[in-house]
Parts: structure tokens; C-alpha cells; sequence
């Protein structure tokens, strides 16, 4: 494990991004032409939930002494934190919804004319990789913290 250019990034980025992906996912894909039913309803509720949730792996960064003394994440933690924003946004563009008139189209419905069986297979790809990459995140936040205990116990 690692410190990359691309850790600053991350170091930096994780936090907004926390915060963008949940408002994104539950209500501002509505800017992009899809329909946004009960799933922006309820966003209001669960999004501070995931946002809470999401902030806790860049919290742990936080306690890696090599992490924030570098001002910069671990190369193994920014694939992860990578695969798990892209995940978010593949799954704003193909989580299905439903108002009170029925279902609503997707992103990528609206966008390519994807039916609505191909999008929601998107999405079940998708909420594999968002709960794969945030228990990668958890694990190598935790991993960091331990190599950097480590290293100060050695002398």
C-alpha cells in the first residue's frame, strides 16, 4: 500500500463527493431526464443516511498517520473509493423508480431507449459495486490505520 498522485485527489475530493453522489443518485437525476417518483420521496430520508454512511471511510483516512501527513489517500483506497463513485453514477442512471402513475424512465432509458429490464440489470451491476468498493474502502481505511500503527510501534 502505497501514497500516488492520485491520492491527493481523493484525500481532497472524498469529502463533497460524499455528500454529491446521494443528492445526485436520489434527486438530481432528475436533471438528466429521468422521472424522479417515490425513490426522490424517500431520498430525503436515506440520503443523509448514505451521506453518513459514506463519510465514515474518509473519516477513518483521517486516523492513518502517514495518510494525513501526506495530505493524500493510499493508491489501494482510490481504486476503491474509484470503483465505488463510478458505481453510484452508473447506478443514478439506471435505478429504476415509480410514481403514483406507475413506473418512470431511467437516465438511460430517456437517453438511448434501453428497456426498462436492460436498466434495471444496470442497476443490480451497479449495487454490487457500490457494496463491494464501500466495504474495500472500509477494510483498507482500517488497513491504513493499522500499517501506520505499526510502523510507529517499530520505531
Amino acid at each position: 500500500m502505497h501514497i500516488e498522485g492520485t491520492g491527493r485527489f481523493v484525500y481532497y475530493a472524498q469529502w463533497p463527493v460524499a455528500v454529491f453522489l446521494p443528492v445526485f443518485f436520489f434527486l438530481g437525476r432528475g436533471n438528466l431526464g429521468a422521472g424522479v417518483g417515490w425513490l426522490g420521496f424517500f431520498g430525503l430520508v436515506y440520503g443523509l443516511i448514505v451521506i453518513a454512511l459514506l463519510l465514515v471511510p474518509p473519516a477513518l483516512t483521517l486516523f492513518d498517520r502517514e495518510v494525513r501527513r501526506e495530505r493524500a489517500t493510499r493508491l489501494s483506497y482510490d481504486i476503491a473509493s474509484a470503483v465505488l463513485w463510478l458505481g453510484f453514477l452508473l447506478g443514478a442512471l439506471t435505478v429504476p423508480d415509480a410514481g403514483d402513475s406507475g413506473p418512470l424512465d431511467t437516465v438511460l432509458m430517456a437517453w438511448w431507449g434501453i428497456t426498462a429490464q436492460t436498466s434495471a440489470a444496470l442497476f443490480a451491476i451497479s449495487a454490487a459495486l457500490i457494496g463491494l468498493a464501500y466495504l474495500a474502502q472500509l477494510v483498507l481505511a482500517v488497513r491504513g490505520i493499522a500499517r501506520g500503527r505499526a510502523a510507529v510501534a517499530k520505531g
